[in-house]
């Protein structure tokens, strides 16, 4: 069984597996968890990072996971939660509904199940508080009405950061990174882009590395908890 493992989801594509890449280059023991083959899946495997796969699309399959973990790991340092999914709200009720019950499968639901799962098997280093990282969204402070199902399930991960920060202590410190405009994807057009950017105060597209960096600046200080990091260049300050 695998010791002092450091469980990161969602780690085959953008944020993730630059999560996953970064901590195994800064020495921890990584497992990454993805849900669809990627070649940035073979890139963590061809560096000696160890991978799980699940689609947390239902309970049925997050209760498999969480007892695939179970059975391949017998401590964890860390869970950094980074799995999402992030599409607008659709027009149409039953599309709408149906996104509902896959945003909060992936972004409470899961999230739940495997720390609860978990908890008994997490150890800290020297004596210190083993951690969970939520990865959660700007969104959760001020929330944009054309992605309200997926604001509204990170702002239950949020709530979930601080009620499990009570619930785990002092074993464990449960913290959240909220980011803002990190990586534009392909559907953001050139005018939507400058748009972002000039909401944020920091004028530019932020990356991974400082959201890397946010994860790690956690995992090193033994007196944090409940609290939620915001990297975001600012945007929440002034995003409409």
């Amino acid at each position: 069984m695998l010791e002092n493992i450091v469980l990161v989801t969602g780690a085959g594509r953008r944020v993730g597996f630059h999560i996953a890449n970064s901590l195994h280059r800064d020495g921890y023991h990584v497992l990454a968890h993805y849900r669809s083959r990627t070649p940035d899946v073979q890139k963590l495997e061809d560096a000696g990072i160890e991978t799980i796969q699940a689609d947390l699309a239902d309970s049925d399959s997050i209760m498999q996971f969480a007892e695939a973990l179970k059975f391949r790991c017998h401590t964890v340092r860390a869970i950094i939660h980074n799995a999402s999914s992030f599409t607008p709200t659709s027009d149409d009720l039953v599309e709408a509904a149906q996104q509902y019950h896959q945003f909060f499968y992936v972004h409470m639901m899961a999230p739940f199940i495997v720390n609860e799962a978990l908890r008994d098997r997490m150890r800290g280093e020297g004596g210190a508080p083993a951690d969970i990282v939520h990865i959660t969204d700007i969104n959760v402070e001020n929330p944009t009405p054309r992605f309200d199902i997926y604001g509204t399930t990170k702002a239950g991960l949020q709530n979930l950061t601080l009620a499990q920060a009570k619930k785990f202590a002092p074993d464990i410190k449960v913290n959240a990174v909220a980011p803002g405009p990190v990586l534009f994807t392909e559907s953001h057009s050139q005018e939507v882009r400058q748009q972002m950017m000039a909401e944020t105060p920091l004028g530019v597209e932020g990356g991974a590395e400082p959201v890397y960096l946010a994860v790690k600046s956690l995992l090193t200080n033994p007196f944090l908890t409940g609290v939620s990091i915001a990297v975001d260049g600012g945007r929440r300050l002034s995003k409409r």
